[in-house]
């Protein structure tokens, strides 16, 4: 009664002297000689993580809530002091099963292969160099962690081009309307039909951003007309795809056939550019790559609007396309109006216009020829561009040992038919071929793999990839987790776990403690006697009336007690790790039965006593 007493007053000096801090009080209960002792063990509420401004319900790392649980326990329980002791329950981040990373080769890694072009050259082998690529990228990386290698290679020979304009023509002839072959000065010549009928104007057509444009006159093409004229470039081309525009505005259009072409050293006609009647008082264009039998377009043009018309001819395999644009576009267009394949092999030496029989009364102006889409749209000087076919590449390696290998075993990635399995209405999973945060990805996982792998056995394993659509960045992210069969069903590897953290009071303040607190039972107490049957250092106490009443007696020195206890350890937890700690709580026969404490700590292998 007088260990209250003497609280109770230093509880009442707080109340009296408002002065007095919380914590002072605290350290003069600490200080007592028989302070409160208590032993709570308890799992944190989401209040509790709210008050430890945890946002997201759980701890970081062992570090962080080692380091934040004495504040906290301090003010839930600021009354308790030395040998108290508490056991938290609470959650803890462990991190992902793996990462994934996803690393995109520049011109520095496409360099260590001795390609000097973004993307492997069709004959190097990309595996050669992705190892020691990502090695040098993602040092930060740890084992077991996935990298995606994003790369391109090229599938034939690679072309460096500086975009160059071999043939311009703005019609500039001065201020008097004729013949193009006369007002040109030769600049154009005639090669077929009656002379002097393809006339020079002095307006000009126009179009935004498109650099020939305004300039001087323009020439008028007569669907009456039969003279068919060329101008020369200033160098014949062999090889590669050749680019052709021209500004046209028609005011009719007849039955179809070409007016607009490259010309080789002779006769042969390569991008025949053409238009003909939609039916319906509208134009289509078409394009033959040498024939003049015409792929036509299906978009309806109008009359008597300006149009900026690209053409082109791959020389190498005979492909032509056709372009009709209403404004400058910087880049080629991915579609286009009209295609058509020919013979491939024909030179491009010159520039051709034709007026023939089903051909369109038009006002043509502003031609261009270039080696480039770029050179079309521009008079500045371009940097060089890489012409090639190559294809884009996805290859999955995995840190093993220390060093990046191709992975293989264990690893699957979902594709879109994969997605869709999974229902592909709207909020399913193969609406867009991804996840997102309204669904439970584990539960679709663990279910696909079910019946992808029907036989698989408890502990197989599978690290399974996929797309996640993230709200809050608004971008798709790969993402990945591991799976395990447990008990005959495939269970996600959990990032956040809950476990539980020992604390215990030294007198001062709660620090992490992985004290185990133990009651002896009536059957410890039979174990320790049949154990210790037989020992003659025990010779002299009763191991008969340990057994029979369940408690030690005053014959019992502490020595024996410490050994006795760690049998008692050594068969409650057998394989108890190096300094873990146990309180015994016992019964001592002693003028009346006495509940004891001893604290013991595993030190060297062996059960000692810890005060």
């Amino acid at each position: 009664m007088k260990k209250i007493i003497y609280l109770f007053a230093v509880l009442g000096m707080a109340f009296l002297s408002s002065c007095t801090p919380l914590e002072d009080i605290n350290a003069e209960i600490d200080a007592q000689i028989n302070p409160i002792v208590g032993d709570a063990v308890f799992t944190l509420t989401d209040d509790d993580y709210a008050a430890l401004d945890l946002s997201y319900g759980s701890f970081s790392s062992l570090e962080d809530a080692k380091a934040a649980l004495p504040g906290f326990l301090s003010d839930k329980y600021p009354v308790w002091g030395k040998g108290s002791s508490a056991l938290v329950g609470y959650k803890l981040y462990v991190g992902s099963a793996f990462g994934i990373d996803e690393y995109t080769l520049d011109q520095d890694d496409y360099t260590t292969s001795g390609s000097d072009v973004l993307g492997f050259q069709f004959d190097a082998s990309p595996a050669d160099y992705l190892a020691d690529i990502l090695a040098a990228n993602l040092s930060y990386s740890d084992e077991g962690d996935y990298a995606i290698a994003k790369y391109f290679q090229y599938s034939g020979a690679v072309v460096v081009l500086t975009p160059t304009v071999s043939f311009e023509e703005n019609f500039d002839y001065g201020s008097t309307a004729g013949d193009l072959t006369t007002i040109s000065a030769g600049t154009w010549a005639n090669h077929s039909g009656t002379a002097n009928q393809l006339m020079y104007a002095t307006t000009s057509l126009a179009m935004t951003d498109y650099p020939t444009t305004d300039v001087g006159g323009s020439i008028i093409l007569d669907a009456a007309g039969s003279e068919d004229m060329n101008s020369d470039l200033s160098a014949p081309v062999t090889s590669g795809t050749m680019y052709a525009s021209t500004l046209i505005n028609l005011s009719t259009v007849g039955s179809g056939t070409y007016f607009f072409h490259f010309m080789d050293g002779g006769y042969g006609y390569s991008a025949r550019v053409g238009a003909m009647t939609d039916g319906n008082g509208g134009v289509l264009f078409g394009i033959g790559a040498t024939s003049s039998s015409l792929t036509y377009g299906t978009t309806s043009f109008d009359l008597n609007t300006t149009y900026l018309l690209v053409s082109s001819y791959n020389i190498d395999n005979g492909v032509s396309n056709l372009y009709v644009l209403t404004s400058a576009e910087a880049t080629e267009p991915d579609v286009a109006e009209a295609s058509n394949t020919g013979d491939a092999g024909k030179s491009i030496e010159r520039i051709g216009i034709r007026q023939g029989y089903g051909g369109p009364t038009a006002t043509l102006d502003g031609i261009r020829v270039a080696n480039t889409w770029s050179a079309i749209m521009s008079n500045a000087v371009l940097a060089d561009e890489i012409i090639g076919d190559k294809t884009a590449y996805d290859v999955f390696y995995t840190l093993s040992g220390g060093v990046w290998e191709e992975a293989s075993d264990g690893l699957y990635v979902l594709a879109s038919d994969d997605y869709d399995a999974m229902g592909t209405d709207y909020g399913l999973p193969g609406k867009y071929n991804n996840f997102d945060s309204s669904m439970d990805i584990d539960a679709y996982i663990s279910t696909f793999l079910g019946i992808k792998y029907p036989f698989a056995q408890d502990d197989d394993n599978m690290n399974v990839v996929y797309k996640y659509y993230s709200s809050s960045a608004h971008a798709t992210q790969t993402r990945g987790n591991s799976y395990t069969v447990v008990n005959g069903v495939w269970t996600g590897y959990q990032s956040t776990i809950s476990t539980t953290l020992q604390f215990g009071h030294d007198g001062t303040t709660w620090v992490p403690d992985n004290t185990i607190k133990y009651v002896l039972t009536g059957a410890d107490y039979v174990y320790i006697a049949d154990q210790l049957d037989g020992n003659p250092d025990f010779a002299d106490v009763s191991l008969g009336n340990l057994a029979s009443y369940g408690d030690f007696d005053y014959n019992w020195s502490e020595a024996q007690i410490v050994y006795a206890l760690g049998v008692l350890a050594d068969h409650i937890n057998p394989t108890a790790a190096e300094g873990q700690k146990y309180t015994f709580v016992y019964l001592l026969y002693d003028n009346g039965l006495n509940t004891i404490s001893m604290n013991l700590i595993k030190t060297n292998g062996i059960w000692v006593l810890n005060n």
